[in-house]
């Protein structure tokens, strides 16, 4: 498996993504700002449906096979794989929102402040999130191949 090439993939997208959210909106570059945040937010949303939908049924399945006494935690890993679905999906809907609709505030920037600073306190809490997460699945599978099962001598 490719894993490590997919996670420094994922990582890469998700610091780009981070950074252009967090960087302060110059006055006048409100409109380049949204472009920067909706480009990188397009490609860090791709990498983690991509994580979601693809690399992580394959690392459950190795982890079940592994070692069948985790089921309920690779219950609990798709349970919140689906719950960043969701998130991303709204996250989704706020970035086109305020990529779409603030710039033709730039005139009156304080008039477009609070739905950047909304956008930004999501943003970053999806992201650590995902990165919560994928630490997550990262120790259970590693768990799944090192675990003391018993049975010693």
């Amino acid at each position: 498996m490719s894993g490590s090439n997919d996670e420094s993939e994922l990582r890469t997208a998700l610091t780009a993504f981070e950074t252009s959210v967090a960087t302060p909106v110059v006055s006048g570059e409100l409109g380049d700002w949204a472009d920067t945040v909706r480009k990188a937010w397009s490609e860090a949303s791709a990498q983690i449906d991509r994580q979601i939908r693809e690399l992580h049924p394959r690392q459950y399945e190795e982890i079940s096979n592994a070692d069948a006494a985790l089921f309920q935690q690779i219950e609990l890993l798709k349970a919140e794989d689906s719950a960043i679905e969701q998130d991303r999906d709204r996250l989704d809907r706020a970035v086109k929102r305020v990529a779409d609709h603030v710039p033709k505030l730039e005139p009156d920037e304080a008039k477009a402040e609070p739905h950047v600073e909304s956008l930004v306190e999501d943003a970053m809490a999806f992201v650590g999130r995902v990165r919560k997460q994928e630490v997550a699945v990262q120790t259970w599978f590693m768990e799944a191949f090192n675990r003391e099962r018993g049975g010693g001598d």
